[in-house]
């Protein structure tokens, strides 16, 4: 039997006194802040992704936003749900919630441990959250996180994974303008996931990896800001189409829809620079999933 609202609300607070981390977050409060201030220079990458969440929720009474931080998907949402509530294990991402959704219920909260009703919602929503997880997380830890957005789906309720895409094997040409140079020469000497290397093939022409140019495109921004430290070492090649439909399907869920979308050309086009030689790719997905039965 779902627990109701109100219910749930006595017993565990319903809001960001709840529960708390078992850890420390991943984010600090400088981090937080210095991602709030990106949120400005990437509006448009915002307003494709969380118009794709919105176009693809259905039916929907209760969502959850996983990994919400200040609640930028769920105040869009706010116009089309009538319940919703924010997930985050930092208290510095969180606290400014309210601003951005007034209705959002927050809690504080680790993902492998949701301080959520079973069966409650909807929809539940992970906005390139999970990587992370795969990424920084413990062993098993991934599993757990898909285990928990399991338990707390309704019946007929879906799961809207929105992530990274890893660029896959092969090389690319791309003209890049001076200034980019100067910069991915220091993303290059920074960057400590994997050698990232380019061979220069003409002035301001350079031939490298898929993956190492959407890593620098997507990174940049990052550079001599308090997200460096971070940025430098984890990658933006994250999931595969094949590994990420088996994770969600090996947690009981059943895929329904596959979205690639945010093509590396518009990310070269807005840097200055174009592509040269070889084709071109889309970095991020939508996986929506359904709990069948």
């Amino acid at each position: 039997m779902k627990k109701s609202e109100s219910s749930f609300g006595s017993e565990n607070g319903g809001s960001a006194d709840a529960a708390r981390p078992s850890r420390q977050p991943l984010y600090k409060a400088d981090e937080v802040r210095s991602l709030q201030e990106r949120e400005g220079f990437i509006k448009k990458d915002n307003q494709l992704k969380f118009s794709l969440l919105l176009e693809n929720l259905g039916s929907c009474q209760r969502l959850v936003d996983i990994g919400c931080g200040w609640g930028q998907f769920l105040g869009l949402a706010q116009n089309h749900v009538p319940e919703l509530w924010g997930v985050d294990e930092s208290p510095d991402g969180i606290k400014d919630i309210k601003r951005h959704c007034p209705r959002a219920k927050a809690v504080i909260c680790r993902a492998d441990k949701l301080a959520l009703p079973e069966g409650y919602f909807d929809a539940a929503v992970t906005s390139q959250m999970l990587h992370e997880v795969k990424l920084f997380g413990e062993e098993g830890e991934l599993m757990k996180v898909l285990g928990e957005i399991r338990r707390i789906l309704a019946k007929g309720g879906r799961y809207l994974l929105l992530d990274h895409l890893d660029a896959g094997e092969g090389e690319v040409v791309a003209r890049l303008p001076e200034e980019k140079m100067k910069q991915l020469a220091e993303f290059e000497q920074k960057f400590e996931c994997y050698p990232a290397r380019h061979e220069r093939v003409e002035v301001n022409v350079v031939r490298m990896s898929k993956r190492s140019l959407q890593d620098f495109l997507t990174k940049t921004w990052s550079l001599n800001t308090p997200m460096e430290s971070m940025e430098m070492n984890e990658t933006h090649n994250v999931f595969q189409k094949k590994e990420a439909v088996h994770l969600i399907e090996s947690s009981g869920l059943k895929v329904r829809d596959w979205i690639e979308f945010s093509d590396i050309r518009d990310d070269l086009k807005a840097a200055g620079g174009e592509l040269i030689e070889g084709r071109s790719w889309n970095r991020k997905f939508l996986l929506v999933a359904i709990v069948d039965g």
